[in-house]
């Protein structure tokens, strides 16, 4: 008796040693985590045998102008810690408490200086050829930053055998706003935000290899404006080659700025700051502050009554321009087959998003018009318990399952055992394809989307497929989502 009280007593206490103590390595040093890039050697950290270098500096821009390649350097550059965001408005969402909390948001430091990326590894310079799966934040094109929710961290997928890369970009006026009226320097303005994506794929292209990623197979995929900005780079020439399969979440779209209009805008904001084609130049280097308090009076003046811009800043009027070089077509427009045909794309919503679904096929429908035979629907309808179960599946609740990012959705997702199980399934779903462009795992198989059936995934605790005349369809257009009844006005 004495000695199984003995052994009990035993295991109470190396349990507490293992939860006071849990097994978590990180290492940081000037030798273990070493990388060559064509500008010049990087040193990242290990954390639990993923190798991780964050703010890698991937171009380099004056404001409103085309990015370059960014500088070499000599010896050895750390890379252990985010790089700076985009100028962004004031996020005003932070005045509501219950946002606030479900959200955890990090708005970092932000600075003109911002293209910036991150990878995470399982190895490097092994030579081998791991899916790359490179990151688009959400945010429209107003706001956002690949570390802006805690749940885009990249470990738990490169425990999955990829690369992942997240990134940084213009956004909002300094990636949009349309001065090529002003002359040649400002030839691309209205394109800058994308200008940058591609020279993130770019970097990825040339760099990635050296980080156990294969160039030849990178998979590109966003939420909300990132679902929109993987639209936008299948219909660019310059990104063609760059990347080889794209999905699509909460961002279907298919039509961009009239350049007309947008020009229209960027005179105003001119006339605003005082500034006229003779002095245009120094709009290149007024503060921030000032140039959205002249872009927020124009918007807001032009669409007074749009309740939208006023609550989540005017750089959500902002978006890239149809400008017929950069981005030479609509979206639709069948000449993009030219660019992306052949690249098979995952599309979908959550269940609380009916009013995007419509966007959901039409996009697949165009895909598949184009010759592309190859998309694959979805909607999740995992609800967070959180707030009654008020926020529901609302905008952006899909993402930590998509990351396998429970822990650090918690707030959002709450973390149950049923929460961890469907994040490791459906995240998954996301590695197979990012492999070889077929979401298929174990006993489950996708079905590839036609435009008679309409087949769609339902991710839930129980995940099935269902079709057009489905009941379930009729169940999600009649959902309406209750507002939590603890919730506050704005502060």
């Amino acid at each position: 008796m004495k000695k199984i009280v003995a052994l009990a007593a035993t295991v109470l206490v190396l349990a507490a040693c293992c939860e006071r103590y849990p097994d978590h390595s990180v290492i940081v040093n000037s030798t273990d985590a070493l990388v060559q890039t064509q500008q010049g050697m990087l040193s990242g950290y290990i954390e639990n045998g993923i190798y991780t270098f964050k703010g890698i500096k991937y171009a380099k821009a004056n404001r409103f102008e085309a990015p370059e390649d960014p500088d070499s350097w000599e010896g050895i550059q750390t890379a252990l810690y985010y790089g700076n965001q985009c100028h962004q408005a004031p996020r005003k969402t932070w005045e509501d408490d219950c946002e606030a909390f479900l959200y955890q948001w990090d708005d970092g430091t932000q600075s003109d200086d911002c293209q910036y990326l991150n990878v995470w590894t399982k190895g490097i310079n092994d030579g081998k050829k791991r899916p790359v799966m490179v990151w688009l934040h959400g945010g429209g094109f107003a706001m956002g930053a690949s570390n802006e929710l805690p749940f885009y961290e990249g470990t738990n997928l490169a425990k999955k055998d990829v690369v992942l890369v997240s990134l940084n970009h213009r956004l909002n006026f300094l990636g949009y706003l349309d001065l090529s009226d002003y002359g040649e320097k400002y030839k691309y303005a209205g394109v800058a935000g994308i200008m940058d994506l591609v020279k993130g794929l770019e970097w990825v292209n040339k760099n990635i290899a050296a980080f156990g990623g294969d160039p030849d197979n990178v998979t590109i995929f966003g939420q909300s404006g990132g679902g929109g900005k993987v639209n936008i780079l299948l219909g660019t020439p310059s990104a063609k080659g760059l990347f080889h399969k794209g999905i699509v979440e909460s961002g279907s779209m298919l039509r961009l700025a009239d350049p007309e209009v947008s020009k229209e805008m960027a005179r105003r904001i001119v006339g605003n700051l005082g500034l006229d084609e003779n002095t245009i130049d120094k709009i290149q280097t007024i503060p921030y502050t000032e140039l959205l308090e002249a872009a927020t009076d124009a918007v807001c003046s032009q669409y007074p009554e749009n309740f939208f811009y006023r609550i989540y800043g005017a750089g959500m009027w902002c978006q890239p321009v149809l400008d017929g070089e950069v981005i030479p077509w609509q979206l639709s427009d069948p000449r993009v087959a030219e660019i992306s045909k052949g690249i098979p794309t995952i599309i979908g919503c959550n269940y609380a998003e009916y009013g995007m679904l419509n966007g959901v096929y039409a996009n697949a429908d165009v895909r598949y018009n184009l010759g592309d035979t190859r998309q694959y629907l979805y909607v999740f309808a995992k609800p967070s318990p959180h707030m009654e179960g008020t926020f529901a599946t609302n905008h952006c609740v899909e993402m930590p399952f998509v990351f396998n990012n429970i822990w650090l959705g918690r707030f959002m997702v709450g973390a149950d055992k049923s929460a961890y199980k469907l994040a490791d399934f459906m995240s998954d779903v996301w590695v197979s394809f990012a492999k070889n462009g077929i979401p298929d795992v174990k006993k489950f198989k996708w079905e590839v989307y036609n435009p008679e059936t309409k087949p769609v995934v339902v991710f839930n605790d129980k995940t099935v497929t269902v079709y057009e005349g489905d009941p379930f369809w009729e169940e999600m257009k009649n959902y309406k989502r209750d507002t939590w009844k603890l919730r506050q006005p704005m502060r």
